[in-house]
């Protein structure tokens, strides 16, 4: 749940840093892919601003609360998630979906009920899943026009869902040489993104590391393609908009979670959940939906720490009088023997032998 607890002066750091993390990220898919790029982001940006004060005047407010600079997030947010070849028209529709249905109808600012570009970014998947899931190849300049007539390719996530292989090796999914959703694919400045964010305290660390951590695990024991281990876990960590979702959505600190166990379990939870979808489901991209999914239940997660944590002791406590009646019974079970073993030997030391009973006699 998107609902935020912070104070103004925190919220707003949480502004300009998460607004740091995203420039980065802006100029590398403009390298890979030319100025279609910061089109493509200026048209959501502006859409994003320009719908979220008309919901604005129609509540009667004619400014923006100090320091809400949510809406420029969110629409750079969900651009960023898109193929680089994305027609405009699917921006614009995207992101008046995600201020007029999402964000608005729950508050606006920062009362939401799910987060607004990520919610976006899943109904145009669903709609149009072409569009989404098929990408331009990097290094490719593609033209200004409203919609781009090139060759797409599909990513590695539809390899994994069909069982496949694709060649990727860890230089390449480090530098963002390979097909897929524009701002999603450097993983090396992702996670230096991702990286300033945690210090900054702006993400929860916990998070990320235990959702990648299960999808690592997963990929290396439950492999979905027909590669190696370490392909498997590549593939399974930077194909469709994983890292980028967690850090820049599921990681987002709106001071919900107060207890560390909590924080740890919240990413427990998203990675099973993704791990799930991903081996049951004939989605391409998951992510986005599990985040969804998670975020109902995220703000229990304390609380299922907590419950968790009595649950152990409960069973701790249990094993250890089961041990200790076990020790107890052994311990008896070892005298009796020893006693009656040597109940035996002093019964044979103590018996008279023939002689002695002859002489007595």
């Amino acid at each position: 749940m998107c609902v935020f607890l912070f104070s103004q002066a925190q919220y707003r750091r949480q502004m300009i840093d998460t607004s740091i993390a995203l420039l980065p990220i802006l100029v590398v898919s403009t390298y890979f892919y030319g100025l279609r790029v910061l089109v493509l982001a200026a048209i959501s940006v502006v859409t994003a601003i320009v719908a979220d004060y008309v919901c604005l005047l129609f509540q009667k407010e004619y400014r923006w609360k100090k320091y809400d600079y949510s809406a420029f997030i969110a629409g750079l947010t969900y651009v960023l998630m898109l193929p680089a070849s994305a027609p405009y028209w699917l921006v614009i529709v995207g992101v008046f979906f995600a201020v007029i249905v999402v964000r608005h109808p729950f508050g606006g600012h920062y009362n939401t009920l799910f987060n607004p570009a990520l919610t976006a970014f899943a109904f145009v998947t669903i709609c149009w899943t072409d569009l989404v899931t098929h990408y331009p190849a990097p290094f490719q300049q593609l033209p200004l026009t409203p919609t781009v007539d090139t060759t797409l390719y599909s990513s590695p996530a539809y390899q994994l869902m069909l069982g496949g292989a694709d060649n990727i090796d860890l230089l390449d999914a480090l530098l963002g040489n390979f097909y897929g959703p524009m701002g999603t694919t450097c993983i090396a400045v992702l996670l230096c993104c991702g990286l300033y964010l945690a210090v900054r305290r702006t993400i929860i660390w916990q998070i990320p590391v235990a959702t990648f951590v299960i999808v690592a695990l997963a990929g290396w024991l439950l492999p979905r393609v027909n590669a190696s281990h370490e392909i498997s876990v590549l593939m399974e960590l930077t194909s469709g908009v994983l890292i980028f979702a967690v850090i820049f959505v599921a990681a987002m600190d709106n001071g919900e979670l107060q207890t560390v166990a909590g924080k740890w379990i919240c990413g427990i939870i998203l990675g099973g959940t993704i791990v799930l979808f991903r081996q049951l489901s004939k989605i391409e991209l998951v992510a986005p939906f599990a985040i969804i999914l998670v975020n109902t239940i995220d703000h229990r997660c304390d609380s299922y720490a907590s419950h968790l944590a009595k649950g152990v002791r409960i069973v701790l406590k249990w094993v250890w009088s089961c041990i200790r009646l076990a020790g107890t019974a052994l311990w008896k079970a070892i005298k009796w023997a020893f006693l009656k073993v040597t109940d035996v030997f002093q019964r044979f030391v103590d018996r008279p032998d023939s002689n002695q009973k002859g002489g007595g006699k």
